[in-house]
């Protein structure tokens, strides 16, 4: 779905860039693009989408060229739903996605049509003609993500999508963004600083900060690759000597009748049977204490960045 390889991108009044040196192939589905505010997520988006020009490094998205000659003709095949609202106020909804669709490309009876069915979809059929001055924000949403969904793209760009959302809200939208993969098979790359909202959707995850790329791949796999604190099960207590040699496993958390937590210096559990065997201890499980998505942020966060600025 987007491949980009070494690819950095600067701002012109700033000497450092924006994105360092970023390297990742990303598959067709929900993926979430996690990390807080000002770690290069808008950046990413716009590079993506065309907007802001390579400073260095190539990608793809749906296999075209990043800044290439087809750059334009992506649009039709691509929507976007950003951070900002930038809606007409004294126009209707029915009216500005209809204009919308134009814009993309459709004629406009085919614009005027689809605007009366992703409004539907979105869940504004009955409000649609009303001038969105008097929209809550949970409507205004949902009108700029009708917007993105008006010409039937292959892959949608949502950028904080919940922004100013109450808790109902942005339930409302975080189940909308998963119907339109389910649904309409529409991919997405949702943006957001929230864990709960990237937790909930993605089943890919790439996190971001001071831009660059900390950690990338699936829900699951990262929650593996990053997960060190396991529970060791021995046969009999260590004694005080090989309780104080565990630390060349990791850190202690608790000990308790032959069974220790630890977080792991290395994320490989397998580690702890080689270690009892070269003390002469009996290990008989070990348990993974898989992380919770938090957990795995804050490691990521604090981790050096891995070489080449991402993974697969």
């Amino acid at each position: 779905m987007i491949a980009f390889e070494n690819l950095e991108v600067r701002y012109p009044a700033t000497p450092v860039p924006a994105l360092k040196g970023l390297s990742l192939r990303l598959e067709r589905g929900i993926v979430g693009l996690l990390g807080p505010n000002g770690s290069g997520k808008s950046t990413l988006l716009k590079a993506l989408l065309g907007l802001l020009t390579p400073s260095r490094g190539s990608g793809t998205v749906l296999g075209v060229p990043l800044g290439g000659a087809e750059a334009a003709r992506l649009r039709a095949r691509i929507g976007y739903m950003p951070e900002y609202d930038a809606l007409i106020e004294d126009a209707s909804a029915y009216e500005q996605v209809a204009f919308w669709g134009e814009l993309s490309g459709l004629a406009p009876e085919a614009a005027r049509d689809r605007a009366h069915e992703v409004l539907y979809f979105v869940g504004l059929d009955e409000a649609r003609y009303r001038p969105v001055s008097g929209y809550s924000t949970g409507m205004r949403q949902r009108v700029k993500l009708a917007q993105a969904l008006v010409h039937s793209p292959e892959l949608i760009f949502l950028d904080e999508p919940t922004n100013g959302l109450d808790p109902d809200g942005r339930r409302r939208m975080l189940d909308l963004v998963l119907r339109v993969h389910a649904e309409l098979g529409t991919g997405v790359i949702l943006a957001s600083h929230l864990l709960g909202d990237v937790e909930r959707v993605a089943d890919q995850l790439v996190i971001l900060d001071q831009g660059q790329i900390k950690a990338a791949g699936s829900m699951a796999g990262l929650r593996k690759a990053l997960a060190r604190r396991v529970e060791l099960r021995f046969l009999d207590p260590l004694d005080a000597a090989q309780e104080t040699a565990l630390e060349e496993l990791g850190a202690v958390l608790e000990a308790r009748n032959g069974l220790y937590d630890l977080e792991l210096t290395e994320a490989d559990p397998t580690a702890a049977f080689r270690w009892a065997q070269a003390q002469g201890a009996t290990l008989v499980q070990v348990t993974p204490r898989h992380d919770r998505l938090d957990e795995v942020l804050l490691r990521a966060l604090h981790e050096p960045t891995p070489a080449g600025g991402g993974g697969n």
